[in-house]
């Protein structure tokens, strides 16, 4: 199998690995739908679904309390682009609204901002996979899926310690002093490990690594990054409040 190796920090592609998403499936479940809406790389225009399709057929009251609480949330998603050297970061929000255009309906307009983002992603990723990756908890799962996601069944990639750290945990400057990890088990435990284990729960990659040592000490990790085989059920359609 063919290893590739990656001495220096790894560049981001996609914006998607910056921006802290971590939706709930109600929210997976809105957000995809208007998803499923957008139609070209320019579109500007308000997209309407229908309550049913979100909370079923026999909503009840406390199911409309859920639905209003996840827009709000929603309306306040924004996608995050780093600058220059990934020394800062710019801040811009994925949609211009998200409302009950009346009783029966939810009308939202994307933010012309990211719709060329959005439309690509449609392009690229099924919807399922698309709702998989948005339920991402913490920003570290988020920028391995992203990072990895372009070697899957390419073969291993090796790469030193320090170069992906820099990958997970982000743009410097915004960090928070005691979230560097310097000590390679903190880094292995709390961070490598964790983003691991909830990308393969989510059945998006599976990812196997093995550790290369130098003085005692580990400096390279090679990763074989292949097609998640995890088999992910869905939710039956209910009378209740269908996420899935």
């Amino acid at each position: 199998m063919k290893v590739l190796s990656l001495e220096s920090t790894p560049t981001l592609n996609s914006i998607f690995a910056h921006s802290d998403f971590g939706l709930d499936h109600l929210q997976v479940k809105i957000f995809t739908r208007l998803l499923s809406g957008v139609q070209n790389e320019v579109q500007c225009v308000p997209i309407l679904i229908d309550v049913e399709e979100i909370l079923g057929d026999d909503p009840k009251q406390d199911h409309y309390f859920l639905l209003e609480e996840a827009l709000n949330e929603l309306a306040a998603k924004r996608l995050t682009k780093p600058g220059l050297n990934r020394r800062s970061l710019g801040f811009y929000p994925i949609f211009q609204y998200v409302k009950y255009s009346d009783t029966s309906s939810i009308e939202a307009l994307f933010s012309p901002y990211v719709i060329q983002e959005l439309y690509d992603l449609t392009c690229r990723y099924s919807i399922e996979e698309i709702a998989r990756f948005l339920m991402l908890h913490h920003s570290h799962s988020q920028r391995m899926f992203w990072f990895l996601r372009e070697y899957e069944n390419k073969g291993k990639v090796e790469v030193t310690v320090e170069a992906l750290r820099e990958v997970m945990l982000g743009v410097r400057k915004y960090r928070h002093k005691d979230a560097e990890y310097e000590r390679y088990y903190d880094f292995k435990t709390r961070v490598l490990d964790q983003a691991i284990l909830a990308i393969r729960d989510k059945g998006l990659l599976d990812i196997r690594y093995k550790e290369y040592r130098h003085k005692r000490m580990v400096t390279h990790i090679t990763l074989n990054v292949t097609s998640c085989k995890l088999h992910i059920q869905q939710t039956k359609p209910s009378s209740q409040l269908v996420l899935f």
